[in-house]
């Protein structure tokens, strides 16, 4: 019976942010089999997340963009969502004249991948500080919320890799250039060594995420 019951809420609290959810994106204009990519992580992230949490969560949204106890996740979350909105314009805007490596492409050349990360860094760690220090119980524990994260880390991780091999074929030397003076996802780290920054570029988020929510332990 409590089985039952958890499975309808899971339901309701889920059809009940999809109703957020996808008119949002539905919204957006049609930019090729790229944005389905990109974005696709990060609605399965915010639809697992947002399902798992209590039904008070649209209030303790508010009281958390008001209150002072969660600096560095606003932080995050207000960093990670200009970046992704100012990449995705810039890169609308400039992708007709061909390989784009200047604004937020300067710093690394996956800045919408890395503002959804930092995003939902934000989102994880006061979603995880939610589950244990209230009485809210989720569809989801603390540490499946956390590797709900993960997962959305590794499939941009992933993604970025793919999207160079394209832009590789599409450009040759000139991305190869592009690629060996801009970092791929951390700002100011580069190796040159593309397996090497692909593991840095998932280690140091996942560490980032594990001292926020060592600190609220």
């Amino acid at each position: 019976m409590s089985g039952q019951s958890s499975v309808e809420r899971f339901g309701a609290v889920l059809l009940r942010y999809l109703g957020y959810i996808v008119p949002f994106f539905q919204s957006l204009p049609p930019l090729g089999i790229w944005t389905g990519l990109m974005t696709m992580p990060l609605i399965s992230y915010f639809i697992l997340v947002a399902a798992s949490l209590p039904e008070s969560l649209p209030s303790a949204a508010g009281e958390f963009l008001l209150l002072s106890v969660f600096p560095v996740e606003k932080g995050l979350i207000m960093v990670g969502l200009v970046v992704v909105l100012y990449a995705s314009v810039y890169l609308h805007l400039k992708k007709r004249t061909g390989l784009v490596t200047t604004g937020p492409y300067r710093l690394v050349r996956h800045p919408q991948y890395l503002g959804a990360i930092l995003l939902t860094m934000g989102f994880t760690s006061w979603s995880y500080w939610v589950l244990t220090h209230t009485f809210g119980i989720g569809f989801l524990t603390p540490t499946q919320t956390i590797a709900v994260w993960v997962i959305e880390l590794l499939a941009y991780v992933t993604i970025a890799g793919i999207e160079e091999v394209y832009l590789l074929k599409a450009y040759g030397e000139l991305f190869e250039q592009y690629q060996n003076t801009v970092p791929f996802l951390i700002p100011g780290v580069s190796t040159r060594n593309r397996w090497l920054d692909t593991i840095i570029s998932t280690i140091l988020p996942t560490l980032m995420l594990m001292t926020l929510v060592l600190i609220q332990s």
